[in-house]
């Protein structure tokens, strides 16, 4: 049981930069047909986090590609962390989009996934009511941010030390519950300089026009990690046992998704309405303007490794038990 609270209260955190609504879906969007035995039916229970996890894949959520008559596959994008972690560790998930740290915890408690690309990298901004130049403009100025201890609050504590900026002594870190909190404090006026993540911050920018941009995380992060355009937020993983015993499936899936993320960017005005006919939480409007600061990318475990072990290895530095308690090895990635 304390294992079970432990890796819910690591997701339930984990997903405060990727939450939203739930919603269901079945049926049409063709890929190569996967052999499977003749009288062998099997069924795939995908599930990712409302925000940039969901519209990653929202072309396969909506159109269902398919992947021959005896494998049937449903998706659902999920707004309860607690929900999502607690069928991830029973293993009634097969595949899902999770924060990275989330798989990395997972496996290092005995969980049967492989993480088999990433595909979320970074969406943290800091945001103010007027332009600065640089971290050093910080200095002394109280920021709202959330996740104390968590990731989105490691990044950033990160990001401030490795630019002359001590988080504990140089600014003021006012802590809120989640990033909806954040963005009504900074509409209303209640923080001049805040940390916010996408999609969130879409809506922000529409509702407060005069919104400034002042540092782009993700960028900050490839400045002191190079060759690493930014850090892997959030990752797929697939269970063993489909690995294992569906090869051709699992490279079919990888694929698709693949393919659904290179869609997103010639057609966001129809990912917009895809997710507000799921009704995911993200409108139209949120996504068409949000969508080049998702910065969803895919990448195989084999290409993402190297960045996802620099992450890692920061999140371990400064807080062993987001991970999980130690950095995952070999096991944990998918090579193909």
């Amino acid at each position: 049981m304390k294992r079970v609270i432990s890796m819910m209260l690591i997701f339930s955190f984990a997903f405060v930069i990727l939450s939203g609504c739930t919603s269901k879906v079945n049926n049409a969007l063709e890929t190569p047909a996967v052999n499977v035995k003749e009288t062998e039916n099997v069924s795939i229970q995908v599930a990712a986090p409302s925000g940039a996890p969901t519209l990653s894949m929202i072309r396969m959520f909506k159109e269902i590609p398919s992947f021959g008559d005896h494998i049937e596959v449903s998706y659902e994008s999920v707004k309860s962390p607690d929900l999502m972690a607690s069928r991830i560790l029973s293993g009634e998930i097969d595949i899902a989009v999770v924060p990275t740290n989330l798989a990395a915890a997972l496996f290092n408690k005995g969980a049967d996934y492989k993480l088999a690309a990433s595909s979320v990298w970074g969406v943290l901004y800091v945001v103010g009511n007027e332009k600065m130049d640089g971290w050093e403009a910080l200095r002394g100025k109280e920021i709202y941010t959330m996740g104390r201890g968590l990731t989105p609050d490691i990044v950033f504590r990160y990001l401030l030390s490795s630019n002359g900026i001590n988080p504990d002594t140089d600014v003021t870190l006012t802590y809120m519950g989640e990033a909806t909190e954040l963005a009504s404090a900074f509409i209303a006026g209640k923080s001049a300089v805040s940390v916010i993540p996408e999609p969130v911050l879409s809506n922000v920018m529409t509702k407060k026009e005069d919104t400034e941009i002042l540092l782009d995380l993700q960028e900050e992060w490839s400045k002191l990690n190079k060759g690493d355009s930014s850090y892997p937020q959030a990752s797929l993983i697939i269970k063993n046992e489909i690995i294992e015993k569906n090869p051709e499936f699992v490279e079919a899936f990888l694929q698709a998704y693949e393919n659904s993320i290179q869609w997103l960017y010639g057609n966001a005005e129809k990912a917009g309405e895809y997710n507000e006919e799921l009704q995911t939480g993200l409108t139209k409007g949120a996504v068409v303007k949000g969508l080049q600061r998702s910065n969803i990318e895919y990448r195989s475990a084999k290409a993402a490794r190297e960045a996802i072990e620099a992450y890692l290895k920061v999140l371990f530095e400064y807080s062993p038990e987001t991970i999980g308690g130690k950095l995952p090895d070999e096991g944990f990635y998918l090579e193909k």
